[in-house]
């Protein structure tokens, strides 16, 4: 993962407006579908604890911010 992941989480903070408390959610389809994983990988993710998560009425839901945080932790840039 990289500067193209973080790319596309600024793709979508324009597209997608507060849901809760005035932040930003992304469901497990379309964060899968975003940084081109399974969502089984996301499972994979949320079960070792490498992202946290929300769960709303069995529904799995990613904060903006977390993502964006948890991928700029593993950015490495190029030389």
């Amino acid at each position: 993962m990289g500067r193209r992941n973080i790319e596309m989480l600024e793709e979508i903070a324009l597209e997608y407006k507060p849901f809760l408390l005035g932040k930003r959610f992304m469901t497990d389809a379309q964060l899968s579908e975003r940084l081109g994983i399974s969502r089984r990988t996301l499972q994979d993710f949320r079960d070792r604890g490498i992202i946290p998560f929300y769960r709303l009425d069995g529904k799995i839901l990613y904060e903006e911010k977390d993502i964006e945080e948890y991928l700029s932790s593993i950015y490495i840039p190029k030389y």
